[in-house]
């Protein structure tokens, strides 16, 4: 918890231990220079990092967090704190954006405390830019830290895994996910919708508040009116309209698809719900050739589940 401009702002539950441990660490001048967070989506990795970079930057932190009241506290809030830096992009982190931040933190600190650089998608960045960030994570200038942040570690290469301090952020249990997203005004949040969004409650609290999305309600009440029409002969008709609708999204669907057939089998151990689990698994490998038809794939998918 830390107070910003009189106002109680609260890390996310499920990473406040976590978050704690690090400013104090950071207050006692124990803490690491180069820190990476890695973990599944939606889960806060960058809220954590953010809110400790804010601490960081801060002229008189506490065990508590930023004060929010210094002249250091007031430019990280109006977003042009000199000595704030991330590195996004679009697709890949070349190595021109990484030698540009790196060139940010070479000099002293504007405001005479840390300098900080995040790196949202650590995992997007080129070989070349990776071996561009080497000589910073090793020899890093005075009061400068590096947080790194990836949803897969696999996709790193070892020499940046090496000069990190890594911290492994799991997913929070279902009650205290439901709790947040209830509080969030999500009434109807589910233990199946937190299934359909990999159990990341901000994944789904995006979904929810995003009416241009596609989402797993949408996909719930077209599945639905699917298996109802397989009774009164329009389910041809129905499968044909889904499968053009829904062709933008079709690994979506095909994994959403496939989360129903698992669960299907796990509550019946029907053959049928098992080949429907496989049909999935290998429309999902097709879906990641490039030019594949996804409305046909979607097509062969869908049928499955006709009775």
């Amino acid at each position: 918890m830390q107070c910003i401009k009189g106002v109680l702002v609260l890390m996310l539950p499920w990473l406040q231990a976590t978050y704690t441990q690090l400013v104090n660490r950071y207050i006692n001048k124990t803490l690491h220079h180069a820190l990476l967070f890695s973990g599944p989506a939606g889960i806060g990795k960058q809220q954590l990092a953010e809110t400790l970079a804010f601490d960081m930057l801060c002229k008189q932190p506490t065990h508590g967090g930023a004060c929010g009241q210094c002249q250091s506290c007031h430019l990280r809030q109006a977003g042009n704190h000199p000595d704030y830096h991330v590195l996004e992009s679009e697709k890949q982190l070349g190595v021109d954006a990484i030698r540009t931040g790196i060139t940010k933190l070479s000099g002293t600190a504007q405001m005479g405390g840390s300098k900080v650089l995040i790196i949202p998608q650590a995992d997007s960045m080129t070989e070349a830019a990776a071996n561009a960030l080497l000589k910073t994570l090793e020899e890093p200038t005075n009061n400068t830290y590096l947080l790194l942040i990836s949803d897969s570690l696999n996709r790193l290469m070892p020499t940046i895994l090496s000069r990190c301090e890594k911290h492994t952020l799991s997913l929070p249990d279902t009650q205290s996910s439901l709790q947040y997203l209830n509080s969030k005004g999500i009434d109807d949040a589910s233990e199946a919708l937190l299934q359909a969004y990999g159990h990341a409650p901000l994944r789904v609290e995006a979904a929810m508040k995003s009416e241009d999305e596609f989402s797993y309600r949408r996909f719930s009440d077209g599945f639905g009116a699917l298996l109802a029409s397989s009774n009164n002969g329009g389910q041809k008709q129905q499968v044909l309209s889904l499968a053009s609708k829904w062709q933008a999204h079709a690994i979506q669907v095909t994994q959403w698809c496939q989360q129903e057939a698992q669960k299907a089998y796990r509550n019946g151990g029907q053959p049928r719900d098992y080949a429907r689990y496989q049909h999935c698994v290998d429309a999902l490998r097709t879906l990641q050739h490039p030019g594949v038809n996804k409305s046909l794939v979607l097509v062969g998918v869908l049928q499955q589940f006709q009775c």
